[in-house]
């Protein structure tokens, strides 16, 4: 039995400093370690669980859950911290399943400013003669960072109602408190389950978000709300939805809808839902206020139905770069947060044409880096744009410019993951394509096309030469401007628990 596989019957507590080693070892070996996108020490970054900014420390606070050992479920909240949005440190384990409440793991949660402390919500699981019950807990972060588990859960007893409960949203509302809660029903329907309390007052069921969906999916996930321009946001992540055309054609989704919630009598009326992303990877967006005031997502790059190649040398997902949320009519936009400039070395530029034959840009070569693509001016029937280019693999982005579609294609970027149905996935835009930012690191991809209007991300997993730029068209010629810049990598300190 190979070493690894042996140490994965053990708990992350009885793992030996030796054990320890050889995993971080192992994750070294990697050869699609991520450079400026924050993974995990070692074992799974499940989800980002809770983000906020201590404006008393100056410190972002982000959480997520994190699998020591892939092959449990025993989830755990590890703890980053930065004093931007660009940088980011370890900072341990921080939340372990080591009460009767929460034996079975951890899900993701929210947090709250409460009385001068911030206060972190989860729901906890615990598993008995194979039933599994769950319970909303709470815990509070103390000065130097520690987090305090309150010892009485905060509402129980969901078992009659759900299969599954977890991810619990804390929103505050004309001085009330509510917990939007995602679950699965006991006849199999996604839904978000809604809790009201005041300061005084235990949390009380008050039923099901009616949003008029009835068959949406099994499960829905991660939910979360904001407000933006006086309107409602409410989002949310389905599992099981069919797909549509262009649409829904990962397994999961993530996505939002705007308009109007009633929380007193747990009502939302909306528009459609829509996905954040059109590419493959992007999942289990967590929302929060940056110091400007301004709103911030981020997410996971990583579905939970696929197997990753990354996974062999005990590693899986790595989380998104924030993004902005701007709402524009019933739509929003999403742009790189502007911290990331932070991250920008060695800018190169270029401005010229190119046509149908390929043209290597051999000044832009790179695995990890920010680029920028602003169109002038185009006659073409298609334009392409070839990164990551090796011996073996491209990563292809394709414009078809009558039909105004966008198509990120994966089928040559290297080995591919398991679990993918298809390795194409297609935007129409619109408005003609002006503009491309894309933020490529050793193992994935993120393309924010037109300023935001449609976002598209991906793992990617290149051999080591795949280092390559070039363009094209299928016939006319396309004027351009490029900028480029390296992007300097973490820390990624490698820490388990920090005193």
């Amino acid at each position: 039995m190979d070493r690894h596989e042996d140490i994965q019957l053990k708990a992350l507590e009885t793992l030996s400093h030796e054990d320890l080693n050889s995993y971080i070892e192992h994750v070294k070996n990697s050869p699609w370690r991520q450079k400026y996108h924050i993974e995990s020490v070692f074992g799974a970054l499940n989800a980002p669980a809770a983000i906020f900014y201590d404006a008393a420390g100056g410190f972002y606070h982000l959480f997520y859950t994190w699998l020591p050992l892939l092959d449990e479920d025993e989830q755990y909240w590890y703890h980053v911290t930065s004093k931007n949005l660009a940088v980011f440190d370890n900072a341990g384990v921080k939340l372990k399943p080591d009460t009767l409440f929460d034996s079975g793991g951890l899900s993701a949660g929210s947090a709250v400013h409460i009385n001068e402390e911030n206060h972190l919500f989860y729901v906890g699981r615990a598993d008995t003669r194979g039933k599994s019950t769950y319970k909303v807990l709470a815990a509070v972060m103390d000065p130097d960072y520690k987090l305090k588990k309150h010892t009485v859960p905060l509402v129980e007893g969901f078992e009659p109602y759900y299969r599954q409960m977890k991810d619990p949203a804390m929103v505050v509302s004309e001085g009330r408190y509510y917990m939007l809660i995602g679950t699965e029903t006991r006849d199999g329907r996604g839904r978000i389950a809604v809790f009201g309390a005041d300061e005084s007052s235990t949390f009380n069921h008050m039923g099901d978000l009616d949003t008029g969906f009835d068959e949406f999916g099994w499960l829905w996930e991660y939910p979360g709300h904001f407000t933006a321009d006086g309107r409602d946001v409410l989002v949310f992540c389905p599992q099981g939805v069919d797909r549509y055309g262009d649409f829904f054609r990962n397994n999961y989704q993530a996505g939002y809808m705007i308009g109007s919630i009633n929380f007193e009598d747990a009502v939302m009326t909306h528009g459609e839902f829509r996905e954040f992303d059109a590419g493959f990877d992007f999942y289990a967006p967590r929302i929060f206020t940056d110091k400007a005031g301004r709103r911030v997502m981020i997410g996971t790059l990583g579905m939970p139905t696929t197997t990753y190649p990354d996974e062999h040398f005990h590693v899986r997902h790595t989380l998104s770069v924030p993004r902005i949320l701007e709402a524009e009519g019933d739509v929003l936009r999403q742009m790189p947060h502007p911290d990331l400039r932070e991250l920008r070395a060695d800018e190169v530029t270029a401005l010229g044409y190119f046509k149908h034959y390929n043209k290597r840009m051999r000044d832009f070569y790179g695995d990890a880096y920010e680029l920028i693509v602003d169109f002038n001016e185009y006659d073409a029937s298609e334009i392409y744009l070839h990164l990551r280019v090796g011996k073996r693999d491209e990563t292809r982005l394709i414009y078809e410019v009558k039909e105004q579609k966008f198509t990120l294609d994966t089928s040559f970027s290297g080995e591919q993951p398991e679990g993918v149905e298809e390795f194409d996935r297609s935007v129409r835009l619109k408005e003609p394509l002006y503009k491309l930012q894309i933020f490529m690191d050793i193992s994935s991809i993120e393309i924010f096309i037109n300023d935001g209007a449609a976002v598209m991300s991906a793992r990617i997993f290149p051999e080591k030469d795949a280092i390559g730029v070039e363009l094209a068209t299928q016939s006319g010629q396309c004027y351009v401007n490029l900028t480029r810049y390296d992007l300097k990598p973490l820390p990624h300190e490698e820490i388990i628990y920090q005193n």
